[in-house]
């Protein structure tokens, strides 16, 4: 994992910001945004979500295909998937 460097005002900000119950768009450290989830949105996929949290929305698409084995590898099929993903 990346490790992220923080300076000592930014630590300071953290800091006092936990202690005064207080996030940067108003909301208190225990608060959290609505969230909704609707599954089988798009039509044409395996699978599909989306997801809705505060002023975030997100779709998200699956597609999954099995493939027949070939002639010189009988017992060797394969498993194809495409994901794809929107967040506005």
């Amino acid at each position: 994992m990346a490790s992220v460097v923080l300076s000592e005002a930014e630590k300071l900000y953290i800091v006092h910001g936990v202690q005064e119950d207080l996030r940067v768009d108003g909301r208190g450290c225990e608060d959290y945004r609505c969230a909704e989830v609707e599954t089988d949105v798009v039509s044409n996929t395996s699978g599909s979500a989306r997801v809705k949290l505060g002023h975030t929305d997100i779709l998200v698409g699956v597609k999954a295909e099995m493939g027949t084995p070939k002639l010189e590898k009988p017992d060797e099929g394969y498993l194809e998937f495409f994901v794809d993903w929107l967040v506005y």
